[in-house]
This record gives structure tokens, C-alpha cells and sequence, in this order.
């Protein structure tokens, strides 16, 4: 039994209309995922699937250290109090370079940010908008055909080679599914 606080969809909204915007100035990409890209009445978090600009600190006279432009920015915003760190069920704080998982702390929305990069994209925004259904009758489909659907990678064919979806239809294409838009994935 799910026991976890569900909220309105137009109170994610507002939550979300608090950082998106400021947020996705640091990414490349930045896309809502989740059950409100599927536009469900109610949801038990916020998903944000992005991919961070970068920029170089220099560390001395000759070396610098890439940095995510988008993790600098979620400090700011813990900084401000806008968002705070969560724990996950087990009690560990997730902040990593993938996933961070936090909470919007004027109305205790969780909000979970995944990293990922170009190749991945469409692949990894499937999964994260789900449902659990759709990402298991693609993975499903995939098998059917020999190959294999790495949720957060791309698809591996039946030689071992990857291939990176170019949209999500190209996705369900490759699956031999119909494309179905977020909100009709139920």
C-alpha cells in the first residue's frame, strides 16, 4: 500500500513555477517527467529529467575542474530555502551526480532531479514519465525482438550495440509499439 501524500496537480505547478524557470537557464535540457508530464490530477512528487550546462573552475595556475552549472544552482536555491535535501526511505540523503532527490519546502512536495546526457535523453524521459505499465510493456516488447531497453542508457540490439532513440516515438518505433503521448500512458 502506497501510503505517501499525494497533491494536487495545480499545487505542483505552483511549487514547480517557484525554481523551473531559474533552474532551467543552468541546463541544456530540462523537461518535466513523471505523473505531471502524464498530467494526472494528483502526484506524489515533481521529476525533473535535465541535462546540466557545464563551465570550468580554474584550481591554480593551470587546471580547472569542470562544474554543473545545475547543481550550482539547486545550492542557491537550498541557500535561499527554496528547496532543502531529502532522505530516501531508507534515511540516506541522494544528493549524487545523477539524482538528487529534494523537497520544495513551502509545500513539502518532493522533488526529484535526474542528470543525464544527450545520448540518453529520450530513453531516460520514457522511464522517469512512466507509468510503470508503459515502461514495462516497452521493455517487454523490446525482449520479444532480442534486444534490450536500458531505461537510462538507450536500447541494446540483438549484437550488443547501443542504439540512442531520437524521440520518444523513435523510441516506441524501435520497441514496435504504438506512440502514446504522456497523458495516455496510463
Amino acid at each position: 500500500m502506497n501510503d505517501r501524500p499525494k497533491f494536487t496537480r495545480s499545487a505542483a505547478i505552483q511549487a514547480l513555477n517557484t525554481f523551473l524557470g531559474e533552474f532551467r537557464l543552468a541546463c541544456a535540457r530540462c523537461e518535466v517527467a513523471g505523473s505531471l508530464r502524464r498530467e494526472r490530477p494528483t502526484v506524489g512528487d515533481i521529476e525533473i529529467v535535465f541535462i546540466p550546462f557545464y563551465d570550468q573552475r580554474r584550481e591554480g595556475l593551470f587546471d580547472t575542474t569542470p562544474y554543473s552549472l545545475a547543481d550550482e544552482t539547486l545550492c542557491r536555491m537550498i541557500g535561499r530555502g527554496v528547496l532543502a535535501k531529502r532522505k530516501n526511505v531508507n534515511g540516506s540523503e541522494m544528493w549524487g551526480d545523477k539524482n538528487k532527490l529534494a523537497v520544495h519546502i513551502a509545500t513539502g512536495i518532493p522533488v526529484d532531479f535526474f542528470a543525464t546526457e544527450q545520448d540518453f535523453w529520450f530513453s531516460y524521459l520514457a522511464c522517469r514519465t512512466g507509468p510503470k505499465e508503459s515502461n514495462i510493456a516497452l521493455a517487454m516488447a523490446f525482449q520479444r525482438h532480442g534486444w534490450k531497453w536500458h531505461p537510462y542508457r538507450g536500447v541494446e540490439d540483438s549484437e550488443g550495440h547501443m542504439v540512442y532513440p531520437s524521440s520518444e516515438q523513435d523510441l516506441f518505433r524501435l520497441a514496435g509499439l504504438p506512440y502514446r503521448e504522456p497523458c495516455d500512458r496510463k
